[in-house]
């Protein structure tokens, strides 16, 4: 107890051991120096003491910053209002499960950070006076502010993703790596960082800084797909009326299709050899039996009506 008043009077009053100093009489200035190296002498160890209590306590808080999510928290607004029997599904997205465990950890972060940073700021304010701290917090507050520029911003962008609600834990995502376009599961956040699974088993923890722009595939009900047919150029006007022909039945023929598919040109460009696109609709996980389906459909109508398929450079596929 009297480690914690020490602690707190030193950081709240400046130099302690000057004012309990000051409170004793003394007779000259030589003597009142004295008295305020002895005092500082006598503090020191209980100052030691209270380090070690705001280290510990600050440690306490950080191994159970999950557990202090959850209480600040309290009762999820799905379980409030439970009485009107909505499914997990038909909630909007701010009452979904997903979105608490996102806030959770979000939170977690928040507070694993702050009582680190109250434990160091205390500790420092047991030998630095309040003045010269807030001169030292500015300080490196200006040099770390171009230093740490990238951390910045990616504790930023995890600071308006609370708010925005872009993702959250358990949603599917598609976002651009290096040279490549990488679908996975989201696993975890924090306030920098976002773990997610790929569909390959591999996990990649991705700063919130460079996450700027990605395809969330757990925020709609379809999925688009692109399925590509290179043929000749004479034969476009015919490919292109027999797709539109089959498209009311195409929903019979593919069944993962949610909507008739529709034939497009994504490039627009011209030559010997074009590319025509089929675009179709379907539900999330079944980009890759689509892109079968109507592949292996489109070959055979294609074939009954011999138009062949083609290899730009080369012979028919």
């Amino acid at each position: 107890m009297v480690s914690l008043l020490v602690g707190l009077a030193e950081f709240v009053e400046g130099d302690l051991a000057a004012i309990l100093a000051a409170a004793i009489a003394t007779d000259s200035i030589e003597s009142g120096q004295l008295s305020v190296l002895a005092v500082r002498a006598l503090l020191f160890p209980f100052q030691l003491i209270f380090i070690g209590m705001v280290v510990t306590a600050a440690l306490w808080v950080f191994r159970r910053r999950d557990r202090f999510g959850n209480w600040v928290l309290g009762d999820s607004m799905a379980e409030r209002i439970s009485s009107t029997d909505l499914v997990a599904g038909d909630r909007p997205p701010v009452l979904q499960p997903e979105r608490r465990r996102t806030l959770q950890q979000f939170l977690s972060s928040a507070i694993a950070f702050a009582a680190i940073f109250v434990a160091v700021l205390l500790g420092l304010g047991q030998f630095v006076e309040r003045g010269d701290l807030a001169v030292v917090v500015a300080a490196l507050t200006s040099s770390l502010t171009w230093g740490a520029r990238l951390p910045i911003s990616d504790y930023l962008g995890g600071i308006s993703n609370i708010f925005e609600n872009n993702l959250a834990v358990g949603d599917q995502i598609s976002y651009k790596q290096v040279d490549r376009t990488v679908s996975g599961l989201v696993e975890s956040v924090d306030l920098r960082f976002m773990s997610v699974r790929a569909d390959t088993g591999e996990l990649t923890s991705i700063p919130f800084g460079e996450l700027r722009v990605f395809r969330n595939l757990s925020r709609g009900e379809h999925i688009g797909v692109y399925a590509g047919f290179p043929i000749a150029a004479e034969d476009l006007s015919r490919a292109v009326d027999l797709l539109e022909d089959l498209a009311p039945q195409s929903m019979e023929l593919v069944p993962d299709l949610v909507e008739p598919w529709q034939p497009i040109s994504l490039e627009g460009e011209m030559g010997a050899i074009l590319d025509l696109h089929l675009f179709g609709k379907t539900t999330p996980n079944r980009e890759d039996d689509l892109q079968l389906a109507l592949h292996s459909v489109v070959q055979q109508k294609f074939a009954a009506e011999g138009i062949r398929l083609r290899v730009k450079g080369g012979d028919q596929s």
